[in-house]
C-alpha cells in the first residue's frame, strides 16, 4: 500500500487499525512483532496521521470534537487492555517489552492531543483526559500537592486560605473524569504557588485573583475578608477608604487571560468589582442617612428658640428701644442682633435673618411704631395696676 493511499485515509480508519492493532484479545507470540511493525509503519506516516485530526479542526469544531473524542476514547480502550495484560500469564521480559510499545502508543496519541489543543485549545480544554495522561497527571500532581502542603504548614498564612487552595485542588484530581482544562489549570496554579520563595497571605491572594481562581469559597473568602476590615472601623468614610482601596489593588493586579477555574461562572475579579460596588453604595446610603441625621439633630437644637409673641418688625423695634435707652449694650450692633435671631423665634417666623432684624429696628413703619406704642402703654398699665405706680413721682 502506497503512502498516497495512507494520505486520504479518514480518522476513524486510522483509529480502527490501531484499535485492531492494540486492542486485541488475542496475546499470542507474535504480539511484540505485530506491535513492533505497526509501530514502525505509524512512524514512518505520521504525517498523514496528524494532518487526518488537525486538518478537521479548522474545518468543523463538532466534526472536530467528534473525531478528538474517539481518538480519546481509542487511547482509553488501549490503556485498558494493557492493563489487561498484566493479568495474563506473560513473561516478565515480554510484558515489559510490550509495556514500553503500549506506552510509546499512548504518548503519541497524547502528543497529538498537545497539538490539537494549540489548534483549539477552547475545543480541547473542555474534553476530558485520556486515562493514562490522568493516572501520569495525577501522580505527578499529588507529589506536588504534598510539597505545597509542606509548604504552607510551615508559614503563617491565614488558616482559610490555604484551607480553600488545597481543598480545591484536591477535589480537582479526585474527580473520576478531569478535563484537560481542569488539570492544565490546576497544574499552572500549583506551580505559580510552588515558585514562590516565602508563602505570604497578599502573594498567594494576589495569583489567585491574576489566574481567576473563580471558586465560591475563595469568593466568601475576600468577601469576608473585605467586610472584617470595614467593620474594624466605626467611622463610614474609613470603611469606604477601606473599599477603595481593596477596589485599587483588584485594578493594579495584572490579568491573565483566557484562563479561569470553572469556565461557566463569572471572573472571581467582576465577582469581586461588584461585591465593592454594592458595599459602596450601601454606604453611600449610610452616610447620607447619618448626614441627614446629623443635620436634622442641629435643626432640632435650633428650633429650640425662645417664643416672643411680636412680629419680626416689632421684635426689631423693641430691641433698638432697649439699645436707646441703654438696657442692651451698643457696642456691637451686629453682634446684638445676630444673638437674638439665633435664640428667639416669632409665632410666625421660627428662622429669623439678623440682617432682616437689624435692619426692620430702623426702617420702622407706623403701623409697627402704633402696635409697638399700644404695647409699652399697655406695659405701664400693667405696673401702675399691679404696683401702684401711677401717682410716683421720681425727685
Amino acid at each position: 500500500m502506497n503512502k498516497t493511499v495512507y494520505s486520504n485515509w479518514s480518522t476513524s480508519k486510522w483509529l480502527y487499525k490501531i484499535e485492531e492493532v492494540f486492542c486485541t484479545t488475542q496475546i499470542s507470540n507474535h504480539l511484540s512483532i505485530t506491535l513492533t511493525e505497526f509501530l514502525g509503519f505509524l512512524k514512518a506516516n505520521m504525517v498523514y496521521f496528524l494532518s487526518s485530526f488537525t486538518e478537521i479542526i479548522g474545518d468543523s469544531a463538532k466534526k472536530a470534537k467528534i473525531a478528538l473524542s474517539q481518538l480519546i476514547l481509542t487511547a482509553n480502550k488501549i490503556y485498558g487492555n494493557l492493563k489487561n495484560i498484566t493479568k495474563t500469564n506473560v513473561p516478565i521480559e515480554r510484558y515489559s517489552y510490550i509495556r514500553k510499545i503500549y506506552i510509546e502508543m499512548l504518548s503519541i496519541i497524547d502528543s497529538l492531543l498537545n497539538d490539537c489543543e494549540r489548534l483549539n485549545e477552547k475545543l480541547l480544554r473542555e474534553l476530558p483526559l485520556t486515562k493514562y495522561s490522568s493516572f501520569v497527571g495525577k501522580d505527578l500532581f499529588k507529589k506536588d500537592l504534598a510539597i505545597l502542603k509542606s509548604k504552607i504548614h510551615s508559614s503563617c498564612i491565614n488558616h482559610d486560605l490555604s484551607k480553600l487552595v488545597l481543598g480545591t485542588l484536591r477535589n480537582v484530581i479526585e474527580k473520576k473524569e478531569i478535563k484537560r482544562g481542569e488539570l492544565k489549570y490546576a497544574m499552572l496554579i500549583l506551580q505559580e504557588l510552588l515558585n514562590l520563595e516565602n508563602l505570604e497571605t497578599e502573594k498567594i491572594e494576589n495569583i489567585l485573583i491574576q489566574y481567576d481562581f473563580n471558586s465560591p469559597k475563595f469568593f466568601n473568602y475576600c468577601a469576608k475578608n473585605c467586610l472584617l476590615q470595614a467593620t474594624e472601623n466605626i467611622s463610614l468614610h474609613t470603611q469606604m477608604e477601606v473599599l477603595i482601596s481593596l477596589e485599587e489593588r483588584l485594578n493594579i493586579i495584572p490579568q491573565k487571560r483566557f484562563l479561569k477555574l470553572t469556565m461557566e461562572d463569572e471572573s472571581i475579579r467582576r465577582q469581586l468589582k461588584n461585591f465593592y460596588k454594592e458595599k459602596k453604595e450601601s454606604l453611600k446610603e449610610r452616610m447620607e442617612l447619618r448626614r441627614n441625621e446629623i443635620l436634622d439633630s442641629k435643626l432640632w437644637q435650633d428650633n429650640e428658640k425662645a417664643l416672643i409673641n411680636l412680629s419680626v418688625p416689632q421684635m426689631g423695634l423693641i430691641i433698638r428701644l432697649f439699645m436707646e435707652q441703654g438696657i442692651i449694650p451698643r457696642e456691637d450692633v451686629g453682634k446684638t442682633f445676630s444673638y437674638y435671631a439665633k435664640h428667639f423665634r416669632t409665632p410666625h417666623a421660627s428662622f429669623i435673618s439678623a440682617e432682616s432684624l437689624q435692619k426692620k429696628s430702623t426702617d420702622v413703619e407706623f403701623a409697627t411704631a402704633k402696635k409697638m406704642k399700644s404695647q409699652l402703654i399697655g406695659m405701664v398699665n400693667w405696673l401702675n395696676e399691679h404696683y401702684n405706680t401711677s401717682n410716683y413721682k421720681d425727685s
